[in-house]
């Protein structure tokens, strides 16, 4: 007898919520954005800037009503939005975090970076480490599994969209809550004013006369299911790319964003003609919005429908991906693509379709982009149910690659090992000394090497060792990296800077460290890879389980090899281990 073909699984978004400058849930939020009112407002020097700057700030008189309420005082401010919108997710369906087939999994850049003091010393279970901060949340639901950290930028929200509608699939999870938040403070909008990416008007994107961007702060959750119902949006397709271009600045072609678009919509079954609107990153950055214009016109979509919705709340960083995303099911749902607030005339290189008003519009499917610090790219689409195109008949459920004989790096205080064996050995032990005579023994001339921070610097030899006689075209390859401190070393070092001198002497050379996937970018563009990369946050290296969803990632994005590994720098003590997975073929679960 044939066996029944399996067809491949729907992930519905069966609950939501969002807490913005513009209120506390999606009723407020919607009506806000319905009547064309932004949250971004003046905020007074010394609260989150030595001086005043316009930005998107939570009401705090609110948020201390609702703490109080929920009698979460003993949590920081950081945690307590995600407890708010967590919980709020929870009584909206039901769902439970003691249950094993359920997860929690956390997207933000700097959490809570706002504890860090100058020459801090960091203990072990100090709350600004990432993990430790999803290990507090954890604990307050009494979560049956470990909560996972995704740090990737801007992109990070809808990083995590992507890896936990991927855990569902392969059967990992049932259930799985998205969270993402991110809060401001000295720490983040020093570091952005020192690119002089900050407008001083609120930005406009996609405009001619943008300047810059308006910082905001954020929380927002979803509840991601393979169970949903037909008025349930579904997580169709989801991508994740790198420019290899450049840590700070955005592809000038395009092609790294084009990229994701295009294996999202072809894992969601789309064609041009599905989508009706495109929700993107648009910072209001010149450079940003220009590579998005380029993206878009590569994916073949420069007839659809664009906006941004940073004029409502501002940047609000590894919240941006989630809130937006909940923002695009609200859309599908309304029929109505929303205006960019303040947008009047075009002002990139390709025509792109904007508006500066609320336009109904026939809903099929929608795009989500993002893209961030470390060349990063990331695409989800969106459907509503009734017009979900199924992919062909032959894709089964989920599948996983088969990997060949792994190569490994690690690299330890004066050695590093290829397969166990030590290929360089050095009388250094301390890291500065060591990573320079290890970068000359791999016989590289990168001038650059010497400006990265200490993170980076190690993940890039480790990278050049395990990669030294690989050769894959740039999408064939992809990067997962982990660690437990993120990128506190560099944190550290930022926040001493404005601790003594002020915000106005915060480097840029030292801010756009700040986030542990730059090493992800800095081993992209050195090696010209433009697959997958996601950058986690844990509190140990659990090798088996990046591998195996490694595989997901390597069957989902057809890589033919991919690096997965662990990436830790802090206060000197440094740890490297770097695996090559190859992919010699698919199965089908």
């Amino acid at each position: 007898m044939e066996k029944e073909m399996e067809y491949p699984l729907n992930i519905y978004i069966t609950a939501h919520t969002l807490i913005s400058s513009l209120g506390f849930g999606i009723s407020e939020n919607k009506k806000a954005i319905h009547d064309y009112r932004s949250g971004i407002c003046m905020q007074e020097a010394g609260r989150i800037s030595d001086s005043p700057l316009l930005a998107g700030m939570i009401d705090s008189s609110e948020l201390e009503k609702r703490v109080k309420q929920m009698q979460i005082s003993a949590y920081t401010r950081m945690e307590q939005l995600f407890i708010l919108t967590i919980q709020e997710v929870i009584c909206q369906s039901g769902v439970n975090l003691k249950d094993p087939d359920c997860a929690l999994l956390l997207s933000t850049t700097k959490g809570n970076v706002d504890l860090l003091t100058f020459s801090q010393k960091l203990s072990a279970d100090n709350p600004a480490f990432l993990w430790k901060m999803a290990e507090r949340i954890g604990g307050f639901f009494e979560a049956a599994n470990p909560v996972e950290v995704i740090s990737n930028a801007c992109i990070s929200g809808v990083s995590a969209l992507v890896v936990a509608k991927r855990w569902i699939e392969s059967g990992r999870y049932k259930r799985v809550i998205v969270a993402g938040g991110d809060i401001l403070s000295h720490f983040i909008t020093s570091g952005f004013l020192s690119f002089r990416s900050v407008s001083a008007h609120r930005c406009r994107p996609y405009d001619i006369q943008r300047d810059g961007l308006s910082l905001g702060e954020a929380c927002g959750a979803v509840l991601l299911e393979e169970q949903g119902s037909t008025n349930d949006i579904i997580l169709s397709g989801g991508a994740i790319s790198n420019d290899a271009n450049h840590i700070s600045g955005p592809s000038r072609t395009g092609d790294g964003l084009a990229l994701a678009i295009r294996q999202a919509m072809e894992e969601a079954g789309t064609v041009p003609e599905d989508i009706s609107f495109i929700n993107a990153h648009g910072t209001a950055t010149v450079y940003n919005d220009e590579m998005e214009s380029k993206a878009i016109h590569l994916a073949g979509l420069s007839a659809v429908p664009v906006n941004s919705l940073k004029p409502y709340f501002g940047h609000t960083l590894g919240a941006s991906g989630i809130i937006e995303t909940i923002l695009c099911i609200e859309q599908l749902k309304e029929g109505i693509c929303y205006g960019t607030l303040g947008y009047e005339t075009l002002g990139v290189p390709m025509p792109i379709s904007v508006d500066g008003t609320h336009q109904p519009i026939p809903m099929k499917c929608c795009i989500k982009t993002t893209s961030g610090f470390g060349g990063c790219n990331a695409a989800l689409v969106l459907s509503l149910p009734d017009t979900h195109l199924k992919q062909e008949a032959d894709s089964p459920v989920s599948g996983k690659a088969i990997v060949g004989s792994a190569n490994i790096v690690t690299i330890q205080p004066s050695v590093v090992k290829y397969n166990g064996t030590a290929i360089f050995n050095s009388s250094e032990t301390d890291f500065a000394p060591f990573i320079r005579e290890a970068y000359k023994h791999l016989g590289e001339n990168n001038m650059k090497f010497y400006k990265m921070d200490n993170l980076c610097k190690l993940g890039y030899v480790a990278a050049g060792y395990l990669l030294k006689d690989t050769n894959y075209q740039p999408e064939e390859v992809g990067i997962i990296l982990a660690n437990a401190s993120s990128s506190l070393d560099t944190d550290c070092k930022h926040q001493a800077i404005i601790s003594k001198e002020g915000d106005k002497a915060a480097s840029p050379a030292v801010f756009v460290y700040t986030l542990p996937n730059v090493v992800l970018g800095e081993i992209c563009i050195r090696h010209k890879i433009q697959g997958e990369n996601t950058f986690f946050i844990c509190s140990r290296y659990d090798d088996a389980s990046l591998e195996d969803y490694a595989k997901i990632v390597m069957a989902k994005a057809k890589l033919r090899t991919c690096i997965i590994g662990w990436c830790e720098l802090l206060d000197g003590h440094y740890q490297a281990e770097f695996k090559q997975l190859n992919n010699i073929s698919t199965i089908y679960e």
